[in-house]
């Protein structure tokens, strides 16, 4: 069956390690738009994270966010699905984070708000060069998150614990048996990120395909994170970049190259030339 969708993951899939669109992704994605193939890009990201350059790009007119969490129109500017966390699960998540003592970060009606010392000097907290610029671009901070999250408990896209590799690694499992209604997944080393159990980037995107009249046979998904793997799964054309985790592959139909190998640009037209 021809592709008529393509989600992918941005950072680390779709965008280069600058945070760019290279020429090469440019034309393929330009000339799967051509053919009326909708872009979709997935992201852990929240909606008000989501690059300018994504949002407005020609043949994207919807984006998944939050992991899942959320659907965005473009032309219709405005959500359009979201899979909300429970009162409940939040609760117990603020628990775990007065025991952990971990940053946190959540995500209510795609703006992410984290604590303010966070925000402030994110290095501190493991971020790198570039992430520490990205946190302070788009994370509003707030004084006190613990009361901030428990004001907005039916509210919630998502919640995320910035955590150090060891932590992530020891929590990534209990977490997920410790807070009800929840589903625990990571983007990058030093995050857990959970949301609603029924969201995720694969069960979201089924729900798109289907308002849409697709079938996953007709659907490519790209990816490179844990918190990719649903997606891959989800489609016929589930691929994993070169730089993809082990979990992420094991979840793929195949492989292609890296992020700064254009590994997205040269599937799109190895297909598509297959298919002319």
């Amino acid at each position: 069956m021809a592709v008529k969708l393509i989600a992918s993951d941005l950072d680390g899939t779709l965008l280069t390690n600058k945070k760019e669109l290279s020429p090469r992704t440019r034309e393929a994605l330009d000339l799967a738009a051509a053919q009326g193939i909708y872009l979709v890009p997935a992201t852990g990201r929240s909606f008000g994270s989501v690059p300018e350059m994504i949002r407005e790009y020609p043949g994207v007119e919807y984006l998944i966010t939050a992991n899942g969490g959320a659907v965005y129109s473009v032309s219709e500017k405005k959500r359009i699905y979201q899979c909300l966390m429970t009162p409940e699960s939040v609760e117990v998540a603020i628990a775990v984070r007065k025991r952990e003592k971990m940053v946190m970060e959540v995500v209510v009606d795609g703006v992410p708000y984290a604590e303010e010392a966070y925000v402030r000097d994110p290095i501190r907290y493991l971020a790198t060069e570039y992430g520490a610029r990205y946190i302070k671009a788009t994370r509003t901070p707030v004084k006190d998150i613990i009361e901030f999250a428990a004001q907005h408990a039916k509210e919630l896209d998502s919640i995320s614990f910035v955590c150090s590799h060891e932590d992530r690694n020891r929590l990534y499992t209990s977490l997920e048996k410790e807070i009800p209604d929840i589903y625990v997944t990571s983007s990058v080393s030093n995050l857990l990120e959970m949301g609603h159990k029924d969201a995720g980037k694969g069960k979201t995107l089924l729900w798109l395909l289907d308002k849409l009249g697709i079938s996953p046979e007709e659907a490519m998904a790209f990816g490179d994170a844990d918190n990719d793997s649903s997606m891959l799964e989800a489609v016929k054309y589930g691929i994993a970049m070169g730089n993809a985790t082990e979990n992420c592959k094991k979840s793929a139909a195949c492989v292609t190259g890296t992020n700064e190998e254009d590994g997205v640009a040269e599937a799109i037209l190895s297909h598509i030339k297959c298919e002319i």
